[in-house]
C-alpha cells in the first residue's frame, strides 16, 4: 500500500491490532520473523475496509485474516521461488563426475596467446585507420600524452583528441561489431 493512512484510519488500525498478535499465535510464526510480513496485509485491511462500503457487510477480523493470509502466502511463495533457491557452486570444490575441483579445470591466461591477440588486433586496426593515427596510437600506448603527441606531429591537442577519437570508433566496430 502506498497510501498513508488518515487519521481515522490509524485510530481504527490501533483499536484493532491486537488481531496481528491473534493471527500470529494462531498460525503459530514467531512475531520476531512475521510481524514485518503479516502487518502489510493487516494495514491494507483497514485501509480497505474503511474506504470500500461493500465490504463493511463482514466483520473487520474476517477482512484482516483475509488480507494477512495473502501476506503469508505472498511471502512464501516469493521465499520460493527459483532465483532464491538456485543451487550454488563453489570452484573449490570436487565436482562429483570429476576428482579436479573447478578452479584446477580453467587455464590460466596465456600470455604468449594474448600478445598474439594484440598483434591481430593492431594489425586489423592499421589496415582501417592513417599512418598518423595509428602513430598516435603507439605513443599513447608507450604513455605519452595528448600535449606530447600534438608537439610531435605539430597538431592541437584537440586535434589529437579526435584523431584518437576516430581511432576508439574503429577498434569497437572491429571489437563489438
Amino acid at each position: 500500500m502506498n497510501i498513508p493512512l488518515t487519521p481515522e484510519q490509524r485510530l481504527f488500525a490501533a483499536e484493532h491490532h491486537g488481531l496481528v498478535y491473534s493471527f500470529l499465535n494462531k498460525k503459530h510464526l514467531p512475531e520476531n520473523e512475521f510481524y514485518d510480513v503479516i502487518i502489510f496485509g493487516y494495514l491494507d485491511a483497514v485501509h480497505d475496509y474503511l474506504t470500500r462500503k461493500d465490504l463493511q457487510i463482514y466483520s473487520f477480523s474476517t477482512i484482516a485474516r483475509r488480507d494477512m493470509s495473502r501476506s503469508l502466502s505472498n511471502y512464501y511463495r516469493d521465499q520460493h521461488r527459483q532465483k532464491r533457491n538456485a543451487t550454488v557452486i563453489s570452484i573449490h570444490i570436487s565436482r562429483p563426475d570429476n576428482n579436479l575441483p573447478l578452479e584446477e579445470t580453467i587455464g590460466a591466461p596465456d600470455e604468449l596467446m594474448q600478445q598474439l591477440e594484440t598483434r591481430l588486433l593492431l594489425h586489423d586496426l592499421a589496415s582501417r585507420v592513417s599512418k598518423q593515427q595509428m602513430d598516435m596510437v603507439r605513443l599513447r600506448t608507450s604513455g605519452y600524452s595528448d600535449r606530447d603527441i600534438a608537439r610531435k606531429h605539430n597538431i592541437t591537442k584537440d586535434q589529437v583528441k579526435k584523431q584518437l577519437n576516430e581511432v576508439r570508433s574503429v577498434l569497437e566496430a572491429i571489437c563489438y561489431g
